[in-house]
């Protein structure tokens, strides 16, 4: 039995898809409900509220993103676990890199936010 081999994406050779006004990406990788795609996010650009049905987590390449529990810069990670509602907004426009599974759902401005994020320091 030979064992699986790498993939390789061609990134520059994938379309950008507009998600909404101002929020482009590539999808580099899908299996089920996982995927990894990268995220092109115009200054001012928003994503309103939802809710994440599974996990996403994020490295920002370029830029920022925040939401209201807090902003991630280039160089840095967040982790928006299953449940965790909010909305994205990118003040001057970010790349970022994403890795999600089971989707999201759009909800009201009155549903409860998720709950502040745990700082994790490298030890």
């Amino acid at each position: 039995m030979r064992a699986p081999a790498s993939e390789y994406v061609s990134v520059g050779g994938r379309p950008w898809q507009e998600r909404r006004s101002g929020v482009h990406w590539k999808v580099l990788h899908e299996d089920g409900d996982r995927r990894t795609v990268l995220v092109r996010y115009e200054a001012g650009a928003i994503v309103p509220r939802h809710r994440h049905l599974g996990d996403e987590q994020i490295f920002v390449i370029e830029g920022s993103v925040s939401d209201e529990t807090g902003t991630c810069h280039a160089g840095d990670f967040a982790r928006r676990p299953p449940g965790c509602v909010h909305t994205v907004r990118s003040a001057g426009g970010a790349l970022v890199l994403a890795v999600m599974s089971g989707g999201t759902e759009a909800i009201s401005d009155s549903a409860p936010l998720c709950p502040e994020p745990r700082a994790r320091e490298n030890s």
